[in-house]
């Protein structure tokens, strides 16, 4: 918190009273815009503080000097040459910077602290040519006029104001960036808190509108089932190879004609049975949804109500938080891939694609040209790959394992079987022109997977963090 031109005025003219005479000691920098002089006073030494940073420019007493740098600017050495042993002669504000000047009798030095623009450290003859800056950049007086009307926020301790404290003034400006540091710990710590639960929110959000979708399918579900029965009635009006026949369907308002569409390389009987199927499995895939949404919308009201409790935490509060938790899993988000992993019963690696761009981050930078690739026929899913080495048979249980779960993260997940491709990922290629995902294969062999339950639960538990 940068002290305001008012409040610099104000400790300066404090501090040009009480330190003149005062012999210049020490000098360090831990930094190319902060400086600190011990000076020494018959009875007393003052650890002065100078800070040129935009943010925190100040001039204040301190009571500890924070470690040097292991590469201290060149100011620093030119100080502790030139300046140590000085005497402090005066402390005033001029061209919008604070000049502090120190004296021998054979020489005499200024040591400058910009106000404005960038804020630079100098050191300065006594005709005002710079001898070095903190920063090696080029010596530019501050530029503009200081706004002295601003009111000043320096109030000293109850412990300071008639005690034997020196400095009252410079004590509080100090104790100013002492609160500002206190502020930027307690909002840092509370967005470490807060960023892992808002990222989770999020996914819940989302996960809550997929899932919604899947819950909202019972028209769809009851339209397979009316056209499944409908087939039944009628399976002497239909004929192998037929691609559409219309029939007539009675309801409550009275017959209605209904157009529906065909496979003709189905019987008719096959036909009405595959509506039956998707029937149950859309009912199936409703009655877990909803089921899912229920415990999604409980998971959302604790998340909310935990963001609710970091934001209203107190600094006091704030400063008694471990975030060592909430550190580990900021660094796994920045340490996301673009896979999740899992293991096989023999304990070999599949990784499974988390979405369209994960999908070919994973086949087009992480699988290499050896490596099995998998994917559901037909319908769109996740691309899985089995690490390889090269020239080396996948086991046959291993095949199985990753074929599951290319099943399961496919929109044929809770299906009871389905057809999975597999081919060596040096033969897919990306398909010109598609979204993020989408890709060509050659050379594929395809089989029909069973699902497992256990097996599939065995593989579910498997993952690790990826």
């Amino acid at each position: 918190m940068s002290l305001r031109p008012s409040e610099t005025a104000q400790v300066v003219a404090e501090l040009d009273e009480g330190l003149r005479g005062a012999v210049l000691q020490k000098a360090s920098m831990p930094s190319s815009q902060l400086a600190y002089l011990e000076l020494r006073q018959p009875g007393r030494s003052t650890l002065l503080c100078l800070c040129a940073q935009r943010e925190t420019r100040r001039i204040s007493v301190a009571d500890v000097r924070p470690p040097g740098s292991p590469q201290p600017p060149a100011l620093q050495r030119l100080m502790r040459t030139q300046l140590v042993g000085f005497r402090l002669t005066r402390i005033a504000i001029e061209d919008a910077e604070v000049r502090l000047t120190f004296e021998k009798p054979e020489a005499k030095r200024l040591l400058a602290l910009q106000l404005l623009g960038e804020g630079e450290l100098v050191m300065l003859t006594d005709d005002g040519r710079a001898v070095a800056t903190g920063t090696n950049r080029r010596y530019q007086p501050a530029p503009g006029v200081l706004d002295l009307s601003a009111p000043s926020r320096l109030s000293p301790g109850a412990e300071e104001v008639g005690g034997p404290t020196s400095f009252p003034l410079a004590r509080a400006a100090e104790r100013l960036e002492v609160i500002a540091d206190r502020v930027q710990d307690a909002e840092a710590r509370r967005r470490v808190l807060l960023a892992p639960l808002k990222t989770r929110l999020a996914r819940v959000k989302r996960t809550q509108a997929k899932v919604a979708q899947e819950a909202d399918r019972g028209e769809a579900a009851e339209r397979h089932r009316r056209l499944g029965e409908l087939l039944s009635q009628n399976l002497f009006r239909i004929h192998r190879g037929d691609r559409q026949v219309t029939l007539t369907e009675y309801t409550a308002e009275g017959p209605t004609e209904v157009e529906v569409t065909l496979d003709p390389s189905r019987a008719p009987k096959d036909e009405a049975e595959r509506h039956f199927h998707q029937y149950r499995r859309l009912l199936r895939g409703t009655q877990k949804a909803l089921e899912r949404l229920a415990q999604l919308d409980a998971e959302r009201a604790d998340v909310e109500a935990a963001l609710e409790r970091a934001a209203q935490l107190s600094e006091e509060e704030l400063a008694q938080v471990d975030l060592t938790v909430a550190r580990a899993a900021r660094e796994e988000r920045a340490q996301h891939k673009p896979f999740k992993e899992y293991r096989a019963a023999g304990g070999e690696r599949i990784l499974v694609g988390r979405g369209g761009a994960e999908n070919d981050a994973l086949t087009f930078h992480v699988a290499r040209p050896q490596d099995l690739w998998l994917h559901v026929r037909g319908v769109p899913g996740a691309h899985v790959v089995v690490p390889l080495e090269k020239n080396a048979e996948i086991p046959q249980e291993l095949l199985i394992d990753a074929a599951h779960l290319a099943l399961h993260h496919s929109d044929l997940h809770g299906e009871p079987k389905g057809e999975v491709s597999y081919v060596l990922a040096k033969f897919v290629r990306k398909q010109k022109g598609g979204a993020p995902g989408q890709v060509t294969y050659t050379r594929e062999k395809t089989f029909v997977v069973r699902v497992e339950p256990a097996r599939l639960e065995r593989l579910l538990r498997s993952r690790t963090v990826g």
